[in-house]
């Protein structure tokens, strides 16, 4: 029989897990996210940041180590060093080996993808071409049937958008990172969208992959949203966020954040030797091309974001995220370069 003292004790010892079950924190979702900037055919440095990220266990075994990790490359894998297939076939193992860790690959095209497109040559070297097989065979591999071209068709986007949290296990909507090569300026986000940006990218980029008799320009029946997409001003070439003054650039970006509804904007595009640039306050923007190619001589450079929720108790109606920015430098290692913080309500369930 239950006496009085042992129903007190379950009693209390029930209470007891029911205050430790209130009061513990819930596991935190977490996400590591690594940004690479404009390669311009150098394998060598490809490997070398991919390794110091922890991607990858060495440059002489190219296997990925990166677990979780979200890798974007924001183009320019193409044109001044001679290492172009290297780099696209580089990866291309590891999308496929991240994808079974739990990871992601995503590849951004840069205006040099779809100059080469065009065949826009001015800057392929002859190494390069010597590792394609040729001219001829350069160009059929660059084509809607061959496997670069059908590569880039299917895999590289114009921008991409990434949860900073994994959407899966958080508890709040996951604050986005908005990668692309050049620029979204805000008349782009406004009119196009990130959706609308990657549909007419594509539509040009097959157009200039079908043509078969390529100029170097833009191929016949262009259309002018495509045309609006490869203008100075279009995400391929904008270089605004990278050399307006601070202030402007920074108004400029907020803008097209609440436009696009997304936490930081990333791009490569324009070379900034002296690292990666954090333009403005609060993890606005980031401009992450820092010449990592030999031809260029610059840094070797990442931009690593590492997010955390955050909550103080398991049943807790609000939770935080915790944003850290770091440039990793090889060698070098990391810099911090911002943070952040945002509390929410979360959504009980």
């Amino acid at each position: 029989m239950w006496s009085v003292w042992t129903s007190g004790l379950v009693a209390v010892l029930g209470a007891m897990a029911v205050w430790n079950a209130w009061h513990t924190p819930a596991p935190a979702a977490h996400r590591r996210i690594v940004a690479i900037g404009d390669l311009h055919g150098d394998y060598a440095h490809a490997l070398a940041i991919a390794e110091a990220a922890g991607l990858i266990a060495a440059t002489t075994n190219v296997t990925w180590t990166g677990g979780p990790t979200v890798l974007v490359s924001t183009g320019d894998t193409v044109d001044r060093g001679d290492d172009t297939m290297a780099i696209y076939r580089f990866f291309q193992t590891l999308r496929t080996q991240s994808a079974a860790a739990g990871g992601e690959v995503h590849t951004l095209l840069g205006n040099h993808e779809m100059m080469n497109a065009m065949m826009d040559w001015r800057y392929v070297t002859p190494g390069d071409i010597h590792a394609f097989g040729g001219k001829d065979a350069r160009r059929a591999a660059m084509s809607t049937t061959g496997w670069l071209g059908q590569e880039w068709l299917t895999q590289y986007t114009l921008t991409a958008s990434i949860a900073m949290l994994e959407e899966a296990t958080a508890s709040i909507p996951s604050p986005r990172v908005s990668f692309v090569h050049g620029g979204i300026a805000l008349p782009f986000a406004q009119q196009y969208g990130l959706d609308g940006l990657n549909t007419h990218g594509h539509r040009l980029l097959a157009r200039a992959l079908n043509t078969t008799d390529p100029t170097g320009f833009l191929p016949p029946s262009t259309t002018p949203d495509e045309q609006a997409i490869y203008s100075a001003d279009g995400p391929l070439w904008y270089r605004g966020y990278a050399l307006d003054p601070p202030a402007k650039a920074c108004a400029h970006a907020n803008a097209t954040r609440e436009a696009l509804g997304v936490e930081s904007l990333v791009m490569g595009h324009t070379p900034h030797m002296g690292g990666i640039d954090a333009r403005c306050d609060d993890a606005q923007l980031f401009v992450i091309d820092t010449g990592i190619s030999r031809a260029y001589g610059g840094r070797l450079s990442a931009l690593v974001i590492d997010t955390y929720e955050q909550r103080a108790s398991r049943w807790s109606s609000d939770a935080c995220w915790h944003a850290t920015y770091s440039a990793l430098y090889v060698p070098g290692g990391l810099h911090r370069l911002s943070h952040k913080t945002r509390c929410r309500r979360r959504a009980f369930s």
